[in-house]
């Protein structure tokens, strides 16, 4: 079954979710980083201590090893 678990460009942060992963069975939902494309920076709403600021960051898209996309390659591994 096609999903961000079992594709080449997914990356696990070794973190669950409280949900079950129907792709394999009886397994959390973990959490990962789409490795597909590099970030693209983005604006953060700001923090209460910060001057009103927003704040600039280009983090990899956090995914669940659940999702999909129409990017998706089978892992080598």
């Amino acid at each position: 079954m096609k999903g961000c678990r079992n594709c080449h460009h997914w990356q696990t942060k070794n973190i669950e979710l409280d949900r079950v992963d129907p792709a394999t069975a009886n397994q959390k939902v973990q959490l990962g980083l789409c490795r597909r494309y590099a970030p693209r920076p983005s604006l953060g709403a700001p923090q209460p201590q910060d001057s009103g600021a927003a704040t600039e960051s280009s983090p990899w898209p956090h995914v669940a090893s659940d999702d999909w996309c129409g990017e998706w390659e089978p892992s080598f591994s």
